[in-house]
């Protein structure tokens, strides 16, 4: 438990938390991810990583998907009201993420459920009895919902349910010990409260830190386009993982990697003192993130496929070739999406814009091209993305 308590950035109550443990039972350990999106970041992959060290410890990690709640959109660190998903969009998230979390977290020891289980059964005189358990001054204690209401931003009456919600699904799972990132804190002690209304033992909050995007100053996130998707393939993920800022890696090595923590600041001293080039430090963190989700020999390739691609300036060998039947002037973006090397046009238009995009290394920023000036070409987006169109 040394490794999960070390990384915690809140354990609250901290009695009750000990008390837990003196216990010695089998602890049921709750994490609810929204399907929001198609995809795992390693954002989320960190979150998973301290619930799957709970079942290294012999606790049930009881998984819940909230298809119910990302209906309503957790208000979280938000500024604005969030934009309602529709049931079409949740299923389909949800038939994305599943088996990528089944394959993170062991089978033993593992509940995974849907939160429209019960949620939706809830009856209008439910939903009134959950309402009564919590007050607007409590609400309004959330530094965003207080942020948003002194500045007369909206703030929806759906918005205050989803921690009523959220809590009551720690009741529908008797859970003990609830986890997530720090921004949800609030929330989790919250479901302590609503546990107690409902006449159960409260569950003890336990968070973590929220890993910083690509970009290095917000938290990572899909919709902010500074994510690493642990679906990628071995050398862009270590390729992204060159590119964070020095300054972040720390928490990547914290909450991605099983090195002790001392070990984590030896390095860090070895930098700051000048005996340590952050790059070396950043090479070791690409390749133990990668040997995790792969394996050793993945990690290998990608170091090499790295150093020739990205410092030698080698193209690779193996160069994508696409078939394309279009003549006359083409609209690049949607080029680039219908062929899968991007996943929008408004993705390709912004890496198209900031100088992403090169033919024959160098740099074009049009929307539109003859196709001619593409074919059989050595087409290149970003550092490590090389295609050829014919």
């Amino acid at each position: 438990m040394k490794y999960l308590q070390e990384r915690a950035s809140a354990i609250s109550p901290l009695d009750d938390f000990n008390e837990l443990l003196k216990s010695k039972k089998p602890l049921r350990i709750k994490l609810g991810v929204d399907p929001t999106a198609p995809d795992v970041t390693l954002g989320w992959y960190a979150i998973l990583r301290a619930l799957r060290k709970f079942q290294e410890y012999g606790h049930t990690a009881v998984l819940i998907l909230g298809e119910f709640t990302a209906q309503v959109g957790d208000p979280s660190g938000k500024s604005e009201m969030r934009t309602q998903l529709n049931t079409d969009e949740i299923s389909k998230n949800s038939e994305g993420v599943l088996p990528i979390i089944e394959n993170i977290l062991h089978k033993e020891n593992l509940e995974i459920v849907s939160n429209k289980d019960w949620l939706s059964k809830l009856s209008s005189s439910d939903l009134i009895n959950l309402a009564s358990s919590t007050t607007l001054a409590q609400m309004l204690e959330r530094e965003d919902f207080s942020t948003r209401y002194s500045s007369n931003s909206p703030i929806s009456l759906m918005e205050f349910f989803y921690p009523l919600l959220q809590g009551y699904d720690s009741v529908a799972v008797n859970s003990d010990i609830e986890i997530g990132g720090h921004d949800q804190l609030w929330n989790l002690m919250l479901g302590r409260e609503i546990q107690k209304f409902y006449k159960k033992t409260p569950q003890v909050a336990m968070t973590f830190p929220l890993l910083v995007g690509t970009d290095g100053s917000k938290k990572m996130s899909q919709s902010l386009d500074n994510y690493i998707s642990i679906s990628d393939d071995p050398e862009n993920i270590y390729g992204k993982i060159m590119s964070i800022p020095d300054e972040v890696m720390w928490e990547y090595f914290t909450m991605l990697t099983d090195l002790d923590l001392l070990e984590i600041e030896d390095i860090k001293k070895s930098i700051d003192n000048d005996n340590e080039n952050p790059f070396n430090a950043k090479k070791l963190l690409g390749k133990l993130i990668v040997t995790e989700l792969y394996s050793d020999q993945d990690a290998n390739i990608a170091e090499t496929s790295f150093e020739n691609i990205t410092i030698n300036k080698n193209a690779p060998k193996d160069i994508q070739q696409f078939t394309i039947d279009k003549t006359g002037e083409v609209h690049l973006p949607k080029v680039l999406t219908e062929n899968g090397l991007t996943k929008s046009n408004s993705e390709a238009r912004r890496l198209i814009t900031s100088g992403s995009f090169k033919i024959s290394d160098e740099k074009y920023t049009g929307l539109d091209i003859k196709i001619d000036k593409l074919l059989n070409k050595t087409l290149q987006i970003g550092k490590r993305t090389f295609f050829t169109f014919n």
